[in-house]
């Protein structure tokens, strides 16, 4: 029965799909044929302005003949002298170009267009122009150029209400900070899109704005925010297609949704979403939709753990790439084919396998695809007990990580920071511009009257000024922003490095202690359990510190004073690390007044001595000691005094300590690691409980912290 209700669905597919493409190469042929007859009928202007509304039309179908088509009509133009139809046809030339893979002729043709538009002040079209050329740089991997680029044509954009060519322009931005790892920026800049291209009408470009917000949190392993992008996207796709009958963007959401889908596990499912789009593919002829679709599917299959027929697509994926020239998707083609190769028992041909596929990476600068490779090679060489390459595999992982996440991918962040800036200050111009404008033409409408001449100077330079002040607060609440993004990006920073890191290397270890377990001596055991141990306590530290500070910076932290016996507090606290202590054989000396009362936090307080104390053991050689002494003053303050016999500090360093933005950070004097967050956290809390905080510090002369807090009465 099932059986009969698959073919029968199947049928009813095929037969919707034939008459859906009967019905658009029905109106397809009845659309050339008029205009053919309008280019064979007429001469001048209107069998130019034909030609190149054919050769549009041609544009994706058969690119030679657009060309030719676009070629005759530049000659025409040029024969009589239309410079307008010249740059028209200048802009189609540059539009098949680029889809020819001729960057170089495509970017000729659009600096051409570009030169007449200037000539004329079309900025409507300058718009347009400046957007194929951003998309231009950006597919030769020219990312500042592109975001220039771009950034112009949203200027021209605005000032020429081209609010669809802004909004595309938006959306390139934000793509190009999505595949270099700066999602904050790039949501803002699709959000952008979304806004213009509402205001353009342009339903398409809202559906794509929702496409690459799903993108951005696949990339983020949000799957579930994905899904419900794709679903939006998807349903205005849909509603798209019943009316243009164009199916392109119904067929990457399916795309991507298999994906999600294979994400989640659900590869039944994921099978069906690719499957479609496979289906509707060959019915259209799209070889790279063909190509792609064998590409999921040998992924899905791999999963599955058909390997034999998972290989079979992927190789005819990777045939049809490379005969078109597609140099970004071979990667990770290279890469299944390898895992493929492992799992049937051809681990070294594997091997050489996924390398092909990690050079064909590093030469197209896909970061992200390289962090995937390298951890399935990691994978690879532990199970093969090869842990010297298997750490050489992890640490490439860190490494681009870090790159990814600080916003060094490709684009430095000073780079990126310009281009804010220029952003910005664009924006304020074209509003001047606009202004200036409305105030010309007010002034030559009333030419005859001195007293109105006047008035509107002088509400042209209260306008300046109101701007010029509202410069001035935005370049305050710049500083602001750029504070927030140091701190964000330092919790970025520890999560992705001294987090993820030790993380990733305890489950390499442990899965290496299980699966070598019978063959290692007493000694190399203990080894491995220390190493370990101190592994999870430097995370279970690292966890502490991230939640508390992250809780402080949202402001969620209330600080709840109370009167504090000082003694107590920092035993029960110092009690907790006399193991890390003894470990290394320091001796934690205590000299407190048990009369002593603080006004604090108790859990802050607490937090404050930990990690003082912490750091102390972290950086004192095995064998010494740290001594903590309480004490008051007539001015009803109160100071905690903790004296060690560690390393100590060179002023430069001892300078940075409480600099969120500094990447120095030494490690303790038997490898313990430090990320620097336990000393701002400690500031930031005792400040909140109305003290203060005093470091001295030598090299070689050890360390004194000295925290004052208000003595309760």
């Amino acid at each position: 029965m099932n059986r009969k209700i698959e073919l029968t669905s199947g049928f009813l597919f095929t037969l919707l799909l034939l008459t859906f493409h009967t019905v658009l190469a029905a109106g397809a042929i009845h659309q050339v044929d008029s205009l053919r007859q309008v280019i064979q009928n007429n001469t001048g202007e209107e069998k130019i302005n034909a030609q190149l509304e054919l050769a549009n039309y041609y544009l994706e179908d058969d690119n030679n003949q657009a060309q030719s088509i676009a070629q005759s009509a530049l000659i025409s133009a040029k024969e009589l002298n239309k410079r307008e139809l010249q740059m028209r046809a200048f802009f189609v030339l540059g539009l098949i170009g680029h889809e020819l893979n001729n960057v170089n002729q495509s970017q000729a043709n659009f600096d051409s267009a570009l030169t007449i538009a200037n000539q004329f002040n079309d900025y409507s079209f300058q718009s347009d122009i400046l957007l194929r050329t951003g998309i231009n740089k950006h597919t030769q991997g020219e990312h500042l150029e592109a975001l220039q680029a771009f950034n112009k044509s949203i200027q021209t954009g605005l000032q020429s209400n081209n609010f669809r060519a802004t909004g595309a322009s938006y959306s390139m931005m934000g793509t190009v900070f999505r595949v270099n790892g700066l999602y904050d920026r790039a949501i803002e800049y699709i959000i952008k899109a979304r806004l213009n291209y509402e205001k353009a009408g342009y339903v398409d470009g809202y559906a794509w704005s929702a496409y690459l917000l799903g993108r951005i949190y696949t990339d983020l392993q949000l799957l579930d925010k994905a899904m419900e992008y794709y679903q939006l996207a998807l349903e205005t796709y849909e509603q798209l297609a019943q009316d243009d009958k164009n199916m392109s963007g119904v067929i990457i959401c399916y795309e991507q949704i298999g994906i999600i889908n294979l994400l989640s596990g659900k590869t039944d499912e994921a099978r069906k979403n690719i499957e479609y789009t496979l289906q509707i593919h060959e019915a259209t002829g799209s070889k790279y939709g063909i190509a792609n679709a064998y590409k999921n599917l040998g992924r899905i299959e791999y999963v599955s753990g058909n390997y034999a027929l998972a290989q079979t697509h992927l190789t005819k994926a990777l045939s049809s790439k490379i005969d078109m020239g597609d140099l970004l998707s071979q990667p990770s083609i290279h890469l299944y084919l390898g895992l493929c190769l492992v799992e049937t028992g051809e681990p070294d041909a594997g091997i050489a396998e996924i390398k092909k596929g990690l050079e064909q990476a590093i030469l197209n600068n896909q970061k992200r695809i390289q962090l995937d490779i390298y951890s399935k090679l990691s994978d690879i060489y532990l199970e093969r007990n090869d842990l010297q390459n298997a750490l050489l595999c992890q640490q490439h992982q860190l490494s681009i990580q870090d790159s990814m996440l600080l916003g060094a991918a490709n684009i430095k962040l000073e780079q990126l920071q310009g281009i804010y800036e220029v952003d910005a200050k664009n924006s304020q111009i074209a509003d001047l511009q606009q202004q200036n404008e409305i105030n010309r033409l007010q002034l030559k409408q009333h030419r005859t009257s001195t007293m109105l001449l006047i008035l509107a100077i002088l509400l042209a330079i209260i306008i300046a000024s109101i701007i010029y002040i509202f410069y001035q607060r935005l370049r305050q609440k710049n500083i602001q922003l750029n504070e927030a993004n140091m701190a964000k990006d330092k919790f970025f920073a520890i999560i992705a490095h001294d987090l993820r890191g030790p993380i990733h290397t305890q489950t390499s270890f442990l899965d290496h202690l299980y699966e070598e377990f019978d063959s290692l001596d007493e000694n190399e055991l203990k080894k491995l359990l220390k190493l370990l141990v101190s592994s999870s306590e430097h995370i279970s530290d690292l966890l502490d510190n991230l939640l508390l500070w992250a809780q402080s910076q949202v402001k969620k932290m209330e600080v709840k004073t109370t009167a504090l016996n000082l003694s107590d507090v920092i035993t029960s606290t110092v009690d907790k690390l006399q193991q890390s202590a003894q470990l290394k054989q320091i001796r934690i000396s205590l000299n407190t007044n048990n009369q002593l009362k603080v006004l604090s936090d108790a859990n802050m307080l607490q937090t404050v001595v930990r990690n003082i104390v912490s750091n102390a053991i972290k950086f004192t050689p095995r064998g010494g000691s740290i001594r903590i002494e309480t004490s008051s003053d007539e001015h009803k303050k109160v100071s905690i005094t903790i004296t060690d016999s560690g390393v100590g500090m060179a002023p430069e360093k001892l300078n940075k300590l409480f600099d969120i933005s500094s990447k120095s950070h030494s490690q303790g004097t038997e490898n313990e690691k430090s990320t620097g967050l336990g000393l701002i956290l400690v500031k930031e809390f005792v400040e909140r409980n109305n003290g203060t905080i005093q470091i001295t510090s030598e090299p070689g002369k050890g360390t004194s912290v000295i925290v004052t807090l208000p003595e309760a009465n």
